[in-house]
């Protein structure tokens, strides 16, 4: 990735009851443009790639609501979720069903808040269906995320990363209603029981959690620190003992000898 190739977006607070920003208005103006062209599709699945973007997008036409599993898979995410998350209200079922996943490339995105400084570890992408209900999902869907990164392993490694979404509210990174469920070196799959724009944060330790870990530490110290001293203690007992019943021989030894 070269400096010409990137695309950078800065939080930038305007006016507005929401507090609006660039990428808030950014993200919008791609899912909206993928839910305006999805509709007209009339292949089942369809693949628009750009130079910053990826997008991979799933048609269904039936007069019933389709039924089973989702899968859609760019070079940066995996997204599954099933047909009756994607329709949502199966009454008002309008006679077709789409779900998208558009994944970003070489575009990085940052709030631009100090008081939120963590680092994006992939690719961001936006997940949207023709649900009209995204904010509270019967059964949530699973994304999984290529770190840009292979994490090294240690043994008192970071914190597990954070799976995170685009809140347009507050216009920041947000882990409310997702989770992590497994994480190695090189992928981690978060499961959300919402639509929206999502990615992963390099996570870090929360005070509380540093004040937690420390009391772990300092007793796991002080439980080591008792063992030495019981061992010295012990040691230095045999010997005294030891010492003793050496000189008790000697003695009786000389006793013996000039008797």
């Amino acid at each position: 990735m070269s400096a010409t190739d990137l695309v950078q977006l800065n939080h930038q607070n305007n006016s507005g009851p929401h507090g609006g920003s660039d990428v808030t208005s950014f993200l919008e103006t791609v899912e909206n443009f993928i839910r305006l062209i999805a509709p007209q599709l009339t292949e089942k699945t369809a693949r628009i790639e750009t130079k910053y973007t990826e997008a991979n997008i799933l048609v269904k036409r039936n007069k019933t609501p389709p039924k089973g599993p989702v899968s859609l898979t760019s070079g940066n995410a995996q997204l599954d979720t099933s047909w009756e998350t994607v329709v949502g209200d199966q009454n008002n079922y309008p006679g077709f069903a789409f779900a998208s996943l558009v994944s970003f490339k070489n575009v990085h995105i940052q709030n631009g808040k100090s008081s939120q400084t963590q680092q994006l570890i992939s690719n961001a992408v936006i997940v949207s269906t023709g649900n009209p209900n995204s904010t509270n999902l019967n059964q949530p869907i699973n994304l999984t995320f290529r770190h840009l990164e292979v994490a090294p392993f240690k043994m008192f490694a970071d914190k597990d990363p954070d799976c995170v979404y685009w809140s347009e509210e507050n216009g920041t990174w947000s882990r409310q209603g997702c989770n992590l469920v497994i994480t190695n070196a090189t992928h981690t799959l978060c499961s959300c029981n919402h639509l929206s724009s999502f990615s992963l944060l390099k996570g870090l330790q929360k005070e509380k959690q540093g004040g937690q870990l420390s009391r772990v530490m300092w007793a796991g110290n002080l439980v080591a620190l008792a063992c030495v001293v019981l061992s010295l203690t012990f040691t230095l007992l045999c010997r005294f003992a030891s010492r003793r019943r050496h000189r008790g021989s000697y003695n009786l030894d000389v006793k013996f000898f000039r008797i």
